[in-house]
């Protein structure tokens, strides 16, 4: 790792260089709308009109934690649940039901303070998303649905089968498309009981509460947001669209852009890994450029260490189009 410093590159040194595939994190849908970052997300999921919202035994362990991260809250339960195991389970039900709370609360909050559906930047962001071959996405909102069906001649997300189905035996797609992939599933995707995942669509975009609903009998939310990234994987394995997802990423050849995505290791491995074992020859990584030296010195070496036989690049995240500051809605939810 000799060499590695703090230096970023602008986008425009090398945005001429192919990049056909993009991978996006939260911090892509952050830049645009405040209201996805964990602080703002931990605030909602308390508020009484939110259900289901956050009951006390869960709060408890965000203050005990001293963090807003409910990703950091879910690692801790799914360990203490292992640890239960071993001891025959006798707090099995407190902790399921702990664990079963601030998963829910986290996807009803991500659906309340989602941002407005007719929210700026829907054409440029076509756009953008437009110049990709391949867009991979671990973010649940819909936004990239959103920009797409703005114009959505040129996408396809998979979802053409009977009732908007994913139909693994009919994943054909015509030259010229850019295909968009939820890795971690989305707010308007469900699971039936069958196993089928389905796309829901309202009757325009001002019904976004009508896409979500976790006390539906008949289809269960697809959003995996579990705790750390074995137990993210383990859920994967279990849904036929999400394995197809992700098995494109680990196929993937030419070039990536990773925007607004930490890579982290705890939550994000499986990620990590299906870069390492794809034929990607290149990887531009984006940074939050207001991070310390000494973070950004450690963001690089990390991503170095994991992707050693990868061409990388990391560049400032504010200087990419889709990373622009002008794209973010500033009107509070």
């Amino acid at each position: 790792m000799l060499g590695v410093d703090s230096k970023l590159l602008e986008w425009s040194e090398i945005a001429d260089d192919n990049w056909k595939s993009l991978l996006l994190g939260n911090g892509f849908s952050i830049n645009i709308w405040k209201g996805f970052n964990y602080p703002s997300l931990f605030k909602v999921a308390q508020d009484a009109a939110v259900r289901p919202n956050l009951m006390q035994e869960s709060l408890a362990l965000f203050n005990y934690l001293g963090s807003s991260n409910f990703e950091d809250v879910l690692r801790i339960l799914y360990h203490a649940k292992l640890v239960d195991d071993q001891f025959g389970g006798p707090q099995e039900k407190q902790i399921d039901g702990v664990y079963t709370n601030t998963k829910n609360s986290l996807s009803a909050a991500v659906n309340f303070a989602h941002v407005p559906p007719d929210f700026r930047g829907l054409t440029e962001l076509n756009k953008l998303l437009n110049s990709f071959e391949s867009i991979f996405t671990t973010n649940y909102d819909l936004m990239p649905y959103w920009a797409i069906m703005k114009d959505s001649y040129g996408f396809r997300d998979f979802f053409w089968g009977a009732g908007n189905t994913f139909d693994l035996s009919d994943i054909a797609v015509q030259g010229g498309k850019t295909v968009l992939y939820y890795l971690h599933g989305a707010v308007h995707l469900v699971e039936k009981p069958d196993g089928t995942t389905k796309k829901l669509v309202g009757s325009g975009f001002e019904r976004l509460s009508d896409l979500f609903d976790l006390d539906h009998p008949e289809q269960i939310p697809l959003m995996i947001s579990e705790g750390s990234s074995s137990s993210k994987l383990s859920r994967i394995r279990k849904n036929d669209y999400l394995r197809f997802c992700s098995g494109r990423l680990k196929s993937l050849q030419g070039n990536l852009v990773v925007l607004g995505h930490s890579l982290h290791q705890d939550y994000d491995q499986h990620i990590l890994d299906s870069i390492k074992a794809s034929d990607v020859e290149r990887v531009a990584v984006s940074v939050w450029p207001h991070m310390t030296e000494i973070d950004i010195l450690s963001f690089k070496t990390r991503i170095m260490r994991e992707l050693e036989d990868k061409d990388l690049y990391f560049f400032s995240s504010l200087t990419h189009p889709l990373g622009a500051p002008e794209l973010c809605v500033n009107e509070e939810f």
